[in-house]
């Protein structure tokens, strides 16, 4: 097997390789040699099979990789670069990396509002307004045999409508708990005492 440089050329290449390697220093050993040499034959090999490219560059990549194996002897070891640090990145609910020098610009009362549209409209937006406007004409409209009943009923109706709306009570479930307190109202006036027989 032969260089494709000249022995002059391959010492200079050398020569460039130690410059380049500077303040680390290869030992001048036959063991560092051989192994170079084994190297080079083996990945720089041309396309006619027998020349073995010695230049600077695969030099360079030859005590790389034999270094990295731990195989060469060193005058004057190279300074291992200790690996960079990554960041600990803490990330927000979507999954971006969170910026701490920047306050956070969404409020928690911005995040509750949007988690609370994505779940009305998982719901059904659409559907869901139409029978809150029937459970608020259940409540409005609802009359009785008198005013002053049908004022009370209302009144009773109205908070119930309240309290449910404060619970987050679904449409659907809460127009049927409104349907079911009118009904106890057919029953006759519930908050008039009653005189009768014991």
């Amino acid at each position: 097997m032969e260089l494709k440089q000249s022995q002059q050329k391959y010492l200079a290449n050398i020569e460039e390789v130690a410059k380049r390697m500077l303040p680390a220093v290869l030992a001048a050993t036959e063991n560092n040699g051989r192994l170079i040499g084994s190297w080079l034959a083996k990945h720089c090999v041309e396309a006619e099979g027998d020349i073995v490219d010695g230049s600077t560059a695969n030099i360079l990549r030859a005590v790389d990789a034999l270094d990295k194996a731990g195989l060469l002897d060193w005058q004057v070891a190279p300074v291992k670069k200790p690996a960079k640090k990554r960041p600990d990145v803490l990330q927000s609910r979507d999954g971006s990396p969170i910026n701490h020098a920047k306050p956070d610009r969404v409020s928690d009362l911005d995040r509750t509002m949007a988690e609370e549209k994505r779940r009305r409209e998982a719901l059904g937006d659409a559907a869901n307004r139409e029978i809150m406007a029937e459970a608020i004409s259940l409540v409005k409209n609802h009359s009785s045999v008198s005013h002053s009943r049908t004022y009370r009923e209302r009144a009773t109706l109205k908070s119930e409508f309240d309290r449910l709306v404060a619970a987050g009570t679904h449409p659907t479930e809460l127009l049927v708990a409104l349907k079911i307190k009118q009904d106890t109202f057919a029953n006759g006036d519930v908050t008039r005492p009653r005189f009768g027989s014991r």
